[in-house]
Protein backbone atom coordinates (compact mmCIF):
# COMPACT_ATOMS: atom_id res chain seq x y z
CA UNK A 1 0.00 0.00 0.00
CA UNK A 2 2.88 2.60 0.93
CA UNK A 3 4.73 1.79 -2.99
CA UNK A 4 1.15 2.48 -4.35
CA UNK A 5 0.50 5.62 -2.23
CA UNK A 6 4.29 6.97 -3.07
CA UNK A 7 3.65 6.14 -6.88
CA UNK A 8 0.87 8.51 -7.04
CA UNK A 9 2.58 11.42 -4.83
CA UNK A 10 5.25 10.74 -7.58
CA UNK A 11 2.61 11.19 -10.53
CA UNK A 12 1.48 14.28 -8.85
CA UNK A 13 4.35 15.76 -7.92
CA UNK A 14 5.87 15.24 -11.22
CA UNK A 15 2.36 16.50 -13.13
CA UNK A 16 2.26 19.62 -11.18
CA UNK A 17 6.04 20.71 -12.21
CA UNK A 18 5.41 19.57 -15.44
CA UNK A 19 2.90 22.48 -15.36
CA UNK A 20 5.11 24.95 -13.36
CA UNK A 21 7.76 24.41 -15.90
CA UNK A 22 5.69 25.27 -18.58
CA UNK A 23 3.75 27.71 -17.53
CA UNK A 24 0.42 25.85 -17.22
CA UNK A 25 -0.21 26.20 -20.83
CA UNK A 26 -1.92 23.43 -23.12
CA UNK A 27 -0.05 20.39 -24.60
CA UNK A 28 -0.05 20.30 -28.12
CA UNK A 29 -0.62 16.74 -27.96
CA UNK A 30 -4.20 16.31 -29.88
CA UNK A 31 -5.09 12.68 -28.25
CA UNK A 32 -4.50 13.87 -24.60
CA UNK A 33 -7.88 16.00 -23.51
CA UNK A 34 -6.87 17.60 -20.38
CA UNK A 35 -9.33 17.47 -17.24
CA UNK A 36 -9.59 19.07 -13.46
CA UNK A 37 -10.45 17.25 -10.50
CA UNK A 38 -12.56 18.84 -8.90
CA UNK A 39 -14.38 16.03 -6.62
CA UNK A 40 -14.97 17.43 -3.37
CA UNK A 41 -12.10 15.44 -1.93
CA UNK A 42 -9.94 18.32 -0.64
CA UNK A 43 -7.30 17.49 -3.82
CA UNK A 44 -5.68 20.25 -4.98
CA UNK A 45 -6.76 20.77 -8.81
CA UNK A 46 -4.26 18.85 -11.11
CA UNK A 47 -4.22 19.33 -14.87
CA UNK A 48 -3.69 15.42 -16.37
CA UNK A 49 -4.48 14.13 -19.09
CA UNK A 50 -7.15 11.14 -20.42
CA UNK A 51 -3.55 9.41 -21.54
CA UNK A 52 -2.16 9.82 -18.38
CA UNK A 53 -5.01 9.01 -16.38
CA UNK A 54 -5.25 5.59 -18.06
CA UNK A 55 -1.28 4.95 -18.11
CA UNK A 56 -1.28 5.60 -14.26
CA UNK A 57 -4.23 3.70 -13.71
CA UNK A 58 -2.77 0.65 -15.82
CA UNK A 59 0.16 0.33 -13.70
CA UNK A 60 -1.17 0.82 -10.55
CA UNK A 61 -3.52 -1.97 -11.49
CA UNK A 62 -0.24 -3.90 -12.83
CA UNK A 63 1.34 -3.31 -9.38
CA UNK A 64 -1.58 -4.86 -7.22
CA UNK A 65 -1.84 -8.53 -5.97
CA UNK A 66 -5.12 -8.72 -6.66
CA UNK A 67 -5.29 -6.85 -10.12
CA UNK A 68 -2.15 -7.70 -11.57
CA UNK A 69 -3.60 -10.71 -14.02
CA UNK A 70 -6.98 -9.34 -14.27
CA UNK A 71 -7.96 -8.13 -17.57
CA UNK A 72 -9.56 -4.89 -17.39
CA UNK A 73 -9.85 -2.68 -19.88
CA UNK A 74 -9.55 1.25 -18.98
CA UNK A 75 -10.87 4.68 -20.78
CA UNK A 76 -10.66 7.79 -19.66
CA UNK A 77 -12.91 10.82 -21.19
CA UNK A 78 -11.98 14.06 -19.65
CA UNK A 79 -11.28 12.86 -16.45
CA UNK A 80 -14.19 10.15 -16.42
CA UNK A 81 -13.05 6.68 -16.11
CA UNK A 82 -14.33 3.77 -17.72
CA UNK A 83 -13.41 0.15 -16.84
CA UNK A 84 -14.65 -3.28 -18.43
CA UNK A 85 -13.77 -6.77 -17.88
CA UNK A 86 -14.92 -10.05 -16.24
CA UNK A 87 -13.56 -10.41 -12.85
CA UNK A 88 -14.35 -11.32 -9.06
CA UNK A 89 -16.76 -8.86 -7.41
CA UNK A 90 -13.57 -8.49 -4.65
CA UNK A 91 -11.34 -7.16 -7.56
CA UNK A 92 -14.15 -5.25 -9.32
CA UNK A 93 -14.81 -3.34 -5.67
CA UNK A 94 -10.60 -2.83 -5.49
CA UNK A 95 -10.38 -1.63 -9.07
CA UNK A 96 -12.91 0.93 -8.35
CA UNK A 97 -11.02 1.71 -5.48
CA UNK A 98 -7.73 2.06 -7.36
CA UNK A 99 -9.12 3.77 -10.10
CA UNK A 100 -10.21 6.42 -7.63
CA UNK A 101 -7.01 7.16 -6.19
CA UNK A 102 -5.18 8.11 -9.49
CA UNK A 103 -4.87 12.00 -10.33
CA UNK A 104 -6.73 13.80 -12.66
CA UNK A 105 -9.86 11.49 -12.35
CA UNK A 106 -13.28 12.63 -11.64
CA UNK A 107 -15.53 9.86 -11.53
CA UNK A 108 -15.21 5.84 -12.81
CA UNK A 109 -17.96 3.91 -13.98
CA UNK A 110 -18.13 0.44 -15.04
CA UNK A 111 -19.05 0.20 -18.69
CA UNK A 112 -19.25 -3.48 -18.96
CA UNK A 113 -18.38 -6.09 -15.68
CA UNK A 114 -19.11 -9.69 -16.25
CA UNK A 115 -18.77 -11.66 -12.58
CA UNK A 116 -16.61 -14.25 -12.04
CA UNK A 117 -16.36 -16.80 -8.94
CA UNK A 118 -13.54 -16.32 -6.77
Amino acid sequence: MNKLTLIFALLAALSIAGCATSGGGSSSDDNATSASTSSGSGRDALQVSDAEITSSIQQAFSQDDLLSKANISVNSNQGVVSLSGRLSARAANRAVSVARAAPGVRRVLWASIEYIPE
